[in-house]
């Protein structure tokens, strides 16, 4: 891929309902990177040719040309692409408010990538991942791969167990942070530098400047508690001299989280249904030609944005800051070199260099260790077809405490995703 080269983004997953964000912006970068096409591939024709229907009258509106196309094939959009874009959710929606039901019949918090239900997605996932890395060996072996299908640390984990070396996992939680401070300190969201490291929505930020300084202290006097996206107590806030990512609530706040989950008419899934019902409806009406409003109360609004804004430093080389997923190698001691750890990292001749950003502090290292053993774990259970290390890694888990009852939790995610389970994987723990 050189300057000004044309390039092709192969979405995987493409009859997401975030499609029309990533495209708007793709649309508005086509000056700076430009495109000969994107394939939309989902296994939903129906709902993808809505969301290519719509992405076209996006194109439209910013005056940009590009093909954009749709297929039922994971290889005709992966074949020499240049970005491979995985946003895939297996099981849709359905699989989400299944893995919600376990959670609640069993008393364990969960959200769509904690406990029950990341686990329920990821075994959904493993065929799926196999066959989309094997289809990247061959028809893009040069591909850039960026993995936001939760859940996103131990998936892209696995993309890079199966031999794609490229592929790395985004998120907009940091994002997220970024913009937060923006609207505090009243400066653009690049101006500062977060010293943020760990997993995938479970990493720690113990400095951020601006302007030279360590602004830390000041920013954790100005977050209001337990508002987005500090959902923590004044005393958690101020517990350590850090700024923990928003899914730390799941394992401290775990008796309120639980509770609040119990007290809903609607679990997430449900709610999330019914949005995404409405955003189609939205998509498919002609004179539609703007990304509705509605689209950021859907949770993952924003993933798009780290997404271009990826691919626009690797096109360009820019030597830009940004935080994803990648091998951690020696970058983080005390974690395993397999595991996908988020960092930051900067774009330099073509490469993803990661910033040195010290050990993880010691008060923020134990669950993030034992995290990394869980997905450790899982990756092991997915390789070898087998339950017993998915047992192991429940047993570690701080939010399964019972053993009893985890096996019980994984006979269920058995039984419900036995149509997804690959070959040879026991369908009873």
């Amino acid at each position: 891929m050189t300057a000004k080269e044309k390039i092709k983004i192969g979405v995987i997953g493409g009859g997401s309902v975030f499609t029309p964000e990533l495209i708007d912006l793709l649309a508005k970068s086509n000056h700076e990177m430009p495109i000969r096409e994107v394939v939309l591939m989902d296994i939903n024709k129906p709902r993808v040719e809505i969301l290519r229907s719509f992405a076209e009258r996006l194109v439209k509106r910013a005056h940009q040309d590009f093909v954009i196309r749709t297929s039922l094939d994971y290889r005709d959009a992966i074949e020499d692409a240049d970005f491979v874009l995985i946003q895939l959710r297996a099981g849709s929606q359905a699989g989400r408010i299944s893995d919600e039901k376990i959670g609640l019949k069993f008393h364990i918090p969960f959200v769509e990538t904690v406990s029950v239900c990341g686990l329920g997605t990821f075994l959904r996932s493993i065929s799926m991942y196999e066959e989309i890395a094997d289809l990247i060996r061959q028809y893009a072996p040069n591909a850039r791969v960026m993995n936001f299908a939760n859940p996103a640390g131990p998936l892209t984990e696995y993309l890079l167990r199966l031999g794609i070396a490229n592929a790395v996992g985004v998120c907009n939680v940091p994002v997220i942070l970024a913009k937060h401070l923006a609207t505090l300190y009243d400066a653009p969201e690049n101006a500062f530098y977060m010293q943020t490291r760990g997993l995938n929505h479970l990493t720690v930020t113990d400095a951020v400047y601006l302007d030279g300084h360590n602004i830390l202290a000041d920013a954790l006097n100005r977050f209001v508690p337990e508002t987005f996206p500090i959902p923590f107590t004044e005393n958690v806030i101020h517990a350590f001299p850090a700024i923990f990512n928003p899914y730390f609530q799941y394992y401290w706040h775990a008796e309120k989280i639980m509770a609040k989950l119990l007290g809903e008419p609607k679990t997430r899934g449900e709610e999330v249904l019914d949005i995404e019902h409405e955003l189609l409806q939205l998509y498919d009406n002609p004179a539609i030609t703007e990304v509705p409003d509605l689209l950021k109360h859907r949770g993952g609004f924003g993933y798009s944005l780290v997404v271009v804004r990826l691919m626009l430093s690797l096109y360009r080389n820019d030597d830009t800051v940004h935080y994803i997923n990648i091998r951690n190698g020696n970058v983080l001691d005390g974690l395993p070199e397999d595991t996908a750890v988020e960092v930051p990292v900067v774009v330099k001749q073509g490469q993803l260099l990661p910033i040195d950003t010290g050990p993880l502090p010691p008060y923020a290292f134990p669950l993030i260790r034992t995290m990394a053993e869980f997905y450790r774990l899982l990756l092991e259970g997915a390789e070898q077809r087998s339950v017993h290390p998915i047992r192991q890694a429940m047993l570690l888990h701080p939010l399964f405490n019972d053993a009893d009852v985890s096996d019980r939790v994984l006979n269920d995610l058995l039984e419900h995703n036995r149509s997804f389970l690959p070959n040879g994987f026991p369908e009873h723990a």
